[in-house]
Order: C-alpha cells, then sequence, then structure tokens
C-alpha cells in the first residue's frame, strides 16, 4: 500500500510532467487539445445549454454587455496582443460582440456585424495569438465570477472559429 505521503509526491509529479510536456507543445498543438476537449465534452455542453442557456448564466444582456467592454480593455492592454487593436475603437467593438455573444448564447437579437472571418481577415492572427486572447476571456470571465463550465462552453465557442480566425 502507497503511504498517503507517497501519493501525494507522485501526484505532484505527474502534474509537473503533465505542465512540462504541455508546455512543449506547439501553440497549434494546443489549440488542437482544447478542440479535442471541447468534442469530448460536447455532450455535457449540450444537455447544460438546454437546462438554462449560456445566455442566462452570463447575465443576459447586462452581463455579456460588461464582459466585452472588460475584454476590449484586457486585450488592449495585453502586452502580446494590444496592437491588434491599435485601430479598433472601443465603440462598436462592445456593442458587435455584445450582440454577437447574446445571439449565440441563447438570447434574443440581431447580430449586424461583419462575420467573424471579416472581422479577423487582415489580423494575421496566429495559434499563439489566439491562446494568448483566450486567456484573455478566461481571467474576465472569472474577475466576473463566471464558473468553470460557463468558462469552458465560451471557450469552446470560440475554438469553433479557429479556421476562419487563425491566418499563419
Amino acid at each position: 500500500m502507497i503511504k498517503p505521503m507517497m501519493t501525494a509526491a507522485l501526484a505532484i509529479i505527474l502534474i509537473a510532467c503533465a505542465s512540462a510536456q504541455q508546455q512543449k507543445l506547439s501553440a497549434k498543438e494546443r489549440v488542437d487539445n482544447i478542440a479535442s476537449m471541447c468534442a469530448e465534452n460536447a455532450d455535457a455542453m449540450k444537455r447544460r445549454q438546454n437546462q438554462e442557456s449560456l445566455y442566462s448564466r452570463l447575465g443576459e444582456r447586462e452581463g455579456i454587455a460588461a464582459f466585452s467592454e472588460r475584454l476590449y480593455a484586457k486585450h488592449k492592454a495585453n502586452d502580446k496582443i494590444g496592437h491588434l487593436f491599435d485601430d479598433v475603437q472601443k465603440e462598436p467593438f462592445v456593442s458587435n460582440v455584445t450582440e454577437f455573444l447574446v445571439v449565440n448564447s441563447g438570447g434574443d437579437g440581431e447580430y449586424q456585424g461583419g462575420s467573424m472571418a471579416e472581422v479577423h481577415a487582415d489580423l494575421d492572427i496566429s495559434h499563439e495569438d489566439f491562446l494568448v486572447a483566450g486567456d484573455d476571456v478566461k481571467k474576465v470571465m472569472k474577475q466576473m465570477g463566471a464558473g468553470k463550465d460557463e468558462i469552458q462552453e465560451a471557450t469552446c465557442f470560440l475554438v469553433s472559429f479557429v479556421p476562419v480566425v487563425i491566418t499563419e
């Protein structure tokens, strides 16, 4: 029988190895791993959405608008991707992102902005940029009190756009 102290040490070693391996993966491989996780959890996310829409769990339009505003500030201040927002005005970014998320998370409305492909076409977004932007999304959501399920669903929603936003 393995003693509790040895079990804890073994767990720490396994976590450290997994973390080290994750760091060795390319940004594309990390994005692909996230996409695989999303596919594996698609049924659970669909069940949650059927029980209560992501729109509702994110605080409806008001919560999503607050998220969009904070996300703009977070992206703009980010040393790694802030340059992508040099020519992006707060408005219409906040209103377009808000409406896009409202419509795609279970709320009512009609998104009038450009497609994800159109909006991101000239930005030359890399897999690394995508991961950095996704990390901003997660941080803002956590700051606003979103749970792991909501963060997972938002992450998977964004990952669904990888083929049209990453141009490297």
